[in-house]
């Protein structure tokens, strides 16, 4: 039997949420099967569901062409996005990823059968839905990235949790340190021109379908070209970090422990604000200006970048203190309730995604309403609201009636092989 959204969380409210929050052991099968409703992580899906609100109102404003401050409210959410949105709401989600590779570990391990051929299909075909979103509707794209480094993960299936997590603080520590002075040995010392911002956002917003085409593909190839590896050793940290979380046993106590919850949260806010002091306070010192110009030695023995970035944990933290108060509300039986729409939200992230694509380009490209330029930050929360407003509400009516958002339906399909039952199966009368 196949159970509304809503009514699923708010029986978890008034039950037993350990019980809940945890992997329900599956059967054992032969082959891997996608995950039925009854063994979803609830919290999971509210999570994801969290970060795509924070990700439509952060993509929005970054990349659309937001007005200048022209109110106070204006000023605010300027404040905000800046110091409380960027960047956190993609960190979390590598995070619930890599929680997503472990479970998948886990349940083959369950099962006696290998994640290996299964797993590539999957990343394959992830692979497959970003290029085609980054080249041919927004070249914003994450979905490319984060396929990428999905293979990666695979190196990683046989550490044990404490060798994971050691490689996630690794990466995260000095990959981009070990980066810089490959790429100024190699010569690559400067970053190439580019045309302004002002120059692509007139394309977008007043281009022919062609011209905003062409633009789309060069863009989208430029931002591999400057900052593809760097992201991508970042994105493997947060994917290791989350599959050491879920395999250590520590996320399922964050989804099910109030008490433990409250401890991380505190400890998320502290970590937070000790990266906001180092960056407000300093960056002088961190990144003195230069009086001459660099020399290889300089280069390779500079170190105040690296601690600079070894104390600055204010976007990761930032992102998961999201996470765990939101968590603290959903362990309550009436924020269970409340909370039910957004995790619904959550089952259908890729749908909903690639669904928040497809309305802004049509909002603001000129083969839709021209609104690039035209928006100011009080406008884009407005539209962030609303849009996403609305794809709760659809998100709760489909999961009424489909076990699968279309894209996760056809993400499975090309995954097992097989396309898995659509429809959800009406619940038969009592005697």
């Amino acid at each position: 039997m196949i159970l509304d959204p809503t009514s699923v969380l708010a029986s978890m409210a008034t039950t037993n949420f350990a019980a809940a929050a945890s992997v329900y052991a599956p059967p054992h099968t032969a082959t891997l099967e996608p995950v039925a409703p009854s063994e979803r992580i609830q919290a999971l899906d509210l999570l994801r569901g969290w970060a795509m609100f924070g990700v439509l109102w952060s993509n929005l404003n970054d990349w659309y062409a937001v007005t200048d401050e022209t109110s106070r409210f204006d000023r605010i959410l300027s404040f905000t996005q800046e110091w409380l949105v960027e960047s956190r709401f993609y960190t979390l989600l590598c995070f619930l990823f890599g929680i997503g590779f472990g479970i998948q570990l886990m349940r083959a391990t369950e099962r006696g059968t290998n994640v290996q051929r299964t797993y590539l299909r999957r990343s394959a075909a992830l692979l497959g839905f970003g290029l085609i979103h980054g080249l041919l509707i927004w070249h914003g794209d994450i979905l490319t990235a984060y396929a990428l480094v999905a293979f990666a993960l695979l190196l990683f299936r046989d550490a044990t949790p404490r060798r994971q997590l050691a490689w996630a603080v690794g990466i995260a520590l000095f990959s981009a340190e070990v980066i810089s002075r490959l790429r100024w040995l190699a010569g690559q010392r400067y970053m190439v021109a580019r045309e302004p911002a002002t120059t692509a956002n007139w394309i977008y917003g007043h281009g022919t379908y062609a011209q905003i085409a062409a633009q789309r593909v060069h863009q989208f190839g430029d931002w591999w070209g400057r900052w593809g590896l760097v992201t991508y050793f970042a994105v493997l940290a947060m994917f290791l970090a989350g599959v050491w979380a879920i395999r250590s046993g520590f996320a399922r106590r964050v989804f099910s422990e109030p008490r433990t919850t409250r401890r991380f949260f505190a400890a998320c806010v502290v970590v937070a604000l000790i990266g906001y002091a180092v960056e407000v306070f300093g960056r002088g010192f961190f990144f003195p200006r230069q009086t001459a110009e660099p020399t290889t030695m300089t280069v390779m023995l500079s170190w105040r970048r690296f601690l600079f970035h070894a104390l600055d944990w204010s976007v990761e933290a930032g992102g998961l203190a999201y996470a765990a108060l939101l968590l603290l509300a959903f362990q309550t039986r009436r924020g269970a309730r409340l909370l039910a729409p957004l995790a619904a939200t959550g089952r259908m992230a890729l749908t909903t995604y690639l669904t928040q694509s497809v309305v802004c380009t049509t909002l603001f490209y000129s083969y839709g309403f021209r609104w690039m330029n035209r928006v100011g930050y009080t406008g884009m929360f407005t539209i962030t609201v609303a849009l996403f407003a609305a794809q709760m509400a659809m998100s709760v009516w489909w999961l009424k009636r489909y076990r699968f958002g279309p894209v996760e339906w056809l993400w499975r399909t090309l995954t097992y092989g097989r396309a898995p039952a659509m429809r959800v199966l009406a619940e038969p009368a009592l005697p």
